[in-house]
């Protein structure tokens, strides 16, 4: 398999995870990032990096997955009302919106 073909089937498997975590309650979440840090973990020891490397690779992925969760429930409209840590849409020159007129 050449690397091209093994990461898109990564980011297949990984996008469809972040999917089914989607559908999840936020309850229910924690324990499915736990196995995929566990094993996320594991595989990166395998294939030959230090316990404290794959630690973080672990947890970097986890974190990964988290915020593709969000970004799938945030288009699907699951997130009402205006968020508090996201900065309001830009503004675009030219638009009547800010008083200002293409020519």
């Amino acid at each position: 398999m050449s690397v091209g073909a093994a990461l898109e089937l990564l980011l297949r498997l990984i996008y469809n995870r972040a999917m089914k975590l989607a559908a999840l309650p936020e309850d229910e979440r924690d324990i499915h990032y736990d196995l995929i840090r566990r094993s996320c973990c594991e595989a990166a020891e395998h294939i030959g990096q230090n316990p404290d490397k794959a630690a973080i690779t672990a947890n970097d992925m986890v974190e990964f997955i988290r915020a593709l969760v969000g970004i799938i429930e945030v288009g699907r409209g699951s997130n009402q009302g205006p968020s508090t840590d996201r900065p309001p849409p830009a503004r675009h020159f030219g638009s009547r919106e800010n008083g200002l007129t293409r020519i």
